[in-house]
């Protein structure tokens, strides 16, 4: 069934370590175990050596278990972005070299979503070129450890669905693919009257980004490559990460399409939970499946 493979975000970073166990005993008794280790506990595990043992004894008996895994996301000339292809001395190429390979080991997780991201005065073809680069760096890493990397849609042409099926196919391996962000895909999808004036995201304007519609469901273009899927919801303008059935998304259509992809090993919560308990989270997405996708 889709809804086993839900997997969930929380507000890791404002939880005191001796406080994680309890939470992830909560998830697991609301009949969703599977966590995703998040950017704040990525941060950790590069920052702190003992931050590991630490995480893995709260897992330890909790009747939760890791399961998916996101990228930090780094500041790069004080532009808030996860990107590996910005930096010439390549130390962002190292960290997520270190995760690649502490991730599987510690953990056992097997996927790891990572943003393109996006740098002004650098034209489409140079940028998309440096991500081909960074990905030959990482992608033999994910390879010999046994780990997928995700790449994530977002609003540019370097990040669209178009460049993230060049990304795959230039590599043609296993362990890449495509993390479908359905809040993203909700506010790029062109519908009658939108305009990109009307679209309420600060990067567009902090980082000069070129905003590129998609006349389709990204979803359904990417579907042969999709290996993770962001859940949230929005109003088709703004990257609210809301929680489901409280934006524009078509549900039915949405999750009736990631039902069908055949790579799929993880759907996993991304909306803000903004001061939720985990079985009130937990109890929306209940709500969400059950209504929209009893039977898939």
């Amino acid at each position: 069934m889709l809804k086993d493979k839900l997997t969930h975000f929380y507000s890791w970073s404002k939880a005191a370590d001796e406080d994680i166990r309890p939470l992830l005993e909560r998830f697991a008794a609301a009949g969703h175990p599977r966590i995703v280790i998040g950017c704040s506990w990525c941060e950790r595990l590069l920052a702190d050596p003992g931050f590991a043992a630490v995480l893995k004894r709260a897992f330890e008996g909790s009747g939760a278990t890791p399961q998916g895994s996101h990228a930090p996301y780094w500041d790069v000339k004080h532009v808030k972005i996860d990107s590996f292809t910005s930096d010439p001395d390549s130390r962002f190429v190292k960290k997520h070299l270190e995760l690649l390979q502490l991730l599987p080991a510690e953990f056992g997780v097997k996927t790891y979503t990572l943003h393109i991201g996006w740098l002004p005065g650098v034209t489409q073809e140079a940028y998309m070129e440096q991500v081909i680069r960074g990905l030959e760096m990482l992608v033999p890493a994910a390879e010999k450890n046994g780990i997928t990397i995700a790449v994530e849609n977002a609003f540019s042409a370097v990040s669209n669905a178009a460049a993230l099926k060049k990304y795959v196919a230039y590599f043609d391996s296993p362990h890449l693919g495509v993390c479908v962000d359905v809040g993203h895909a909700n506010i790029s999808l062109k519908t009658p009257g939108k305009t990109t004036e009307a679209i309420r995201l600060d990067t567009i304007q902090r980082m000069n980004m070129p905003f590129v519609f998609s006349d389709g469901h990204l979803e359904e273009e990417l579907l042969p490559h999709i290996v993770v899927a962001h859940l949230h919801d929005n109003d088709g303008f703004a990257d609210e990460h809301k929680m489901p059935m409280t934006g524009t998304i078509d549900w039915t259509e949405t999750l009736g399409i990631l039902a069908r992809a055949p790579r799929l090993a993880s759907l996993e919560d991304e909306a803000g939970p903004r001061g939720m308990t985990p079985e009130e989270v937990c109890g929306v997405y209940d709500r969400l499946f059950a209504q929209y996708a009893r039977d898939i």
